[in-house]
């Protein structure tokens, strides 16, 4: 394949909400540019994009894809991003390597949740954004309500066209620019009289747009002169670049409707590589960015892997600076360690295609890399320098996952899935011994099992994963541990007395050795720590760590022949079992601090829920777009299904991060319960 000059490169996202023709249009701009000479279908499971088992099952698409189309002399690299809310972390991967993206929303008359969620990522992530409304064709389509839902929100939102329809569908359009009607083949049609007030509305928007982005214009704009094509087009291209103006357009992707007139725009007016916003990174301790200009030393930056069946992971990367040839030496700055390039490929769906190098601002992938990952930045081997971090959502639900058999190769099946999806994580938790999922949401979690599960052939369950509750004492208690043993040979033989209470300094356990006269010898006493230490592993109500412990050992018996280290150890468990279960022992639970970004009119209903979860509202704060950000504490129990009810909540719109802060006493109430899965799971672990 020929390889482009940065000038001649456009690296753009395709985002929004689920279902609106992300895929879809990507398939018809590879059509429309004759790079595949067949239209597939998402439904029919033939879109080159969709390509994973999962994906034209479900039809959607769960991961990013990457394709590239030449048009008008210049390369669009499209990312296919899912528009499902569990894969967030593939949009914000897609929008670190574009440098714009298309927000695709259907002619529903409304402004979708996806729609939002993708627009302001783009404003917070100050990457140049376009509007396409797709599906203007399809029945009850509303082309003219959509624009006033999303330009109600977003006043910086402007057509730039307006699909002129005849019996519910598209035949031609109006350019705001000029004021003129055309087909959809480019002839002359006239305008009709319903759009040419509209359109005149916009291009009034558009002109002071244009006005504002040059104080020149400005003046020109009040004295109520007329601007040239060369001082709108410089306009428009700085309010772009600046995100004081998102262009929108109209069409249909399925039926390439004013598809080649989209990529017209894609190259005429979103950035290349070198006039967008600049990569920042650390370079000998300093903060520096770094300019994309292929005349510079080589650096890259990996931002999605793929594993493939036959050339095993893919690295998909931006070339930042410089050339990448195949042959060369790179260094892995994060890793600190030094790769040969192989092949490089660029890709096309699940197919690649090899070449020789790659220009600054492409996109491509590479093979066989033995020490790189996701978000791991490359450069030559004398320009050390580390990009700055992709920003991947921190994963908000989790479950335990069983399998019948073979468990340890269905973990590690899905600890390679770790390398396709940063959100999504693999860990065993050591308090429960439970194997955690976790990421953004069940769906997410529900396919990633399933892809492993089509893999290895091998049945996997999840379930909601178990509390890692601790136990503790509230009141003071004393013991005696008394072991004696006599079987034929040597004896064994171990007395001690030990007060046990709440308060460890350092919150978890302490020994004190109060021991005078020698009651028990000097070299038995670490024996007797020992086995407290091995005996709070496990509390005497359901065998959760016990926490907070003080342990004092005062006095204790000896026997000069059958004393041994095994006997003051069993001892010492001796005396924690019989005190512990008479000082008041209790469960405590942890506590998460939760902080929950709603927008305003779902607050109450939001604070009314958390209420309900045994919650405790610290504060709300405001943020930006109208906003609330609610910080609460709130039990872990109550918090495993949070990201899904949250989502049904507010429709999509709310967001939350949670992290664990302390443990707190558990109400009496739920003891029982948890005593009885406790012997539930000892039963089944017998079985």
């Amino acid at each position: 394949m020929k390889t482009f000059a940065t000038d001649f490169i456009r690296n753009v996202a395709l985002i929004g909400h689920s279902g609106e023709g992300k895929t879809s249009l990507a398939e018809a701009m590879l059509f429309e540019t004759k790079t595949i000479d067949r239209l597939g279908k998402v439904d029919d499971g033939t879109a080159t994009m969709d390509f994973d088992d999962e994906e034209i099952k479900r039809k959607i698409s769960i991961s990013m894809a990457l394709a590239s189309a030449v048009h008008k002399g210049t390369k669009i690299n499209i990312l296919d991003v899912p528009g499902f809310f569990d894969f967030e972390g593939e949009m914000v991967a897609a929008l670190k390597a574009a440098d714009s993206a298309i927000v695709v929303t259907s002619a529903s008359g409304t402004l979708t949740v996806g729609t939002e969620k993708a627009l302001e990522m783009c404003l917070e992530k100050s990457v140049p954004a376009f509007i396409f409304v797709n599906a203007v064709n399809k029945e009850n389509s509303d082309f003219m309500s959509t624009v006033d839902a999303i330009t109600a929100k977003y006043s910086k939102v402007v057509p730039i066209e307006l699909p002129i329809m005849e019996g519910g569908k598209m035949v031609g359009y109006v350019d705001v620019f000029t004021g003129e009607g055309y087909t959809l083949d480019g002839k002359s049609h006239a305008v009709p009289d319903a759009l040419e007030a509209k359109s005149n509305e916009f291009k009034d928007k558009l002109m002071e747009m244009v006005a504002e982005t040059d104080e020149e214009l400005m003046m020109k704009f009040f004295d109520g002169e007329t601007f040239t094509a060369e001082e709108i087009q410089k306009g428009v291209h700085a309010a772009i670049a600046s995100d004081s103006f998102v262009p929108l357009m109209a069409g249909n992707a399925t039926t390439c409707t004013r598809v080649t007139g989209l990529m017209d725009k894609i190259v005429d007016l979103l950035p290349s590589p070198a006039k967008a916003k600049k990569a920042k990174a650390t370079k000998d301790g300093a903060t520096i960015e770094v300019a994309c200009d292929s005349s510079a030393p080589f650096s890259a930056q990996v931002f999605k892997s793929i594993v493939d069946p036959y050339v095993g992971k893919l690295l998909i990367l931006k070339v930042v600076s410089g050339k990448l040839q195949s042959g060369d030496t790179i260094y892995n700055n994060t890793a600190e360690k030094t790769e040969k390039v192989g092949t490089i490929y660029v890709l096309k769906g699940k197919k690649q295609e090899p070449v020789d190098f790659l220009e600054a601002g492409d996109i491509g992938a590479l093979a066989k890399l033995v020490y790189t990952n996701t978000n791991d930045t490359l450069s030559a081997p004398d320009y050390k320098l580390d990009f700055e971090k992709i920003d991947f959502p921190k994963p908000v639900i989790s479950y335990a996952v069983t399998a019948a058999k073979d468990e340890e190769k269905v973990i590690q099946g899905l600890i390679k899935m770790q390398d396709e999806d940063a959100t999504f994580k693999v860990e065993k938790n050591i308090e429960t011994g439970d194997v955690l999922i976790s990421g953004l949401g069940e769906a997410q979690l529900d396919i990633m099992c399933k892809r492993v599960k089509n893999k290895l052939g091998l049945d996997i369950s999840w379930a909601e994963p178990r509390v890692a509750y601790r136990e503790t004492i509230r009141k003071t208690a004393e013991a005696e541990g008394k072991h004696k043993k006599q079987s034929g040979g040597a004896g064994q033989y171990g007395d001690v007395f030990i007060k046990f209470e709440p308060g460890a300094e350092d919150g978890e356990f302490e020994f004190v050795d109060a021991i005078v006269g020698g009651a028990v010898p000097r070299q038995f006493i670490p024996a007797v720590e020992k086995g407290l230490r091995e005996a709070i592993k496990k509390g005497v109500l359901a065998g959760y760590p016990m926490v907070n412990i003080k342990a004092t050992l005062y006095d204790g018996k000896y026997h000069p022949v059958d004393s041994k280290e095994i006997a003051f150890i069993t001892a010492a468990k001796l005396s924690y079992q019989d005190a512990c279960v008479k000082a008041s022992p209790c469960f405590l639970e942890p506590i998460m601090e939760a902080k929950i970004t709603v927008p305003d009119e779902y607050l109450g209903d939001i604070l009314g829920d958390m209420n309900k979860r045994r919650g405790r509202i610290l504060g709300t704060d405001i943020a930006e777009g109208g906003k609330q950000i609610i910080t609460a504490e709130v039990p872990q129990a109550e918090m495993f299904r949070y990201a899904t009810d949250l989502r049904s909540m507010t429709q999509g719109r709310g967001k939350f991060t949670m992290e664990l802060i302390r443990y707190d006493e558990v109400p009496a109430s739920a003891n029982a319960k948890i005593i009885e899965d406790a012997k539930k799971r000892e039963e089944e672990a017998k079985k």
